[in-house]
């Protein structure tokens, strides 16, 4: 399906996720990107979801050494948790400060504002 963009990544250990480019809004476009992070079952860790505005797509650019800030809404959390995307951002990622054990998948769908096409 067009129109849509779908980054998903498995994270079973302490720190931060690959970052994933947030792609422009156009003006046309009502969905605003969400955040959705599941935990396993019987998952015991913290994570905060972080954002930048750096330039992500850089050559050279080093995610280590960004310019990180965790989300207010999203920082400490120790279970699922969704949210809707409502700042202009470049890049967004998840962060596990305290591993104990099990999975967490962080999904982050986002439509661009081109047609869909089905």
């Amino acid at each position: 399906m067009r129109g849509f963009a779908l980054s998903t990544q498995v994270l079973s250990a302490a720190g931060a996720s690959v970052p994933v480019v947030v792609l422009p809004q156009s003006v046309t476009a009502s969905l605003p990107p969400a955040i959705i992070c599941n935990l396993s079952s019987g998952a015991s860790m913290t994570f905060n979801v972080e954002i930048t505005g750096d330039d992500v797509m850089a050559t050279g650019y080093n995610s280590a050494t960004g310019n990180w800030a965790p989300m207010s809404t999203m920082t400490g959390l120790t279970g699922s948790a969704q949210a809707a995307l409502g700042v202009v951002i470049t890049g967004i990622r998840v962060n596990i400060t305290n591993y104990g054990s099990g999975a967490l998948t962080f999904q982050f769908p986002q439509a661009n504002g081109q047609p869909l096409v089905y």
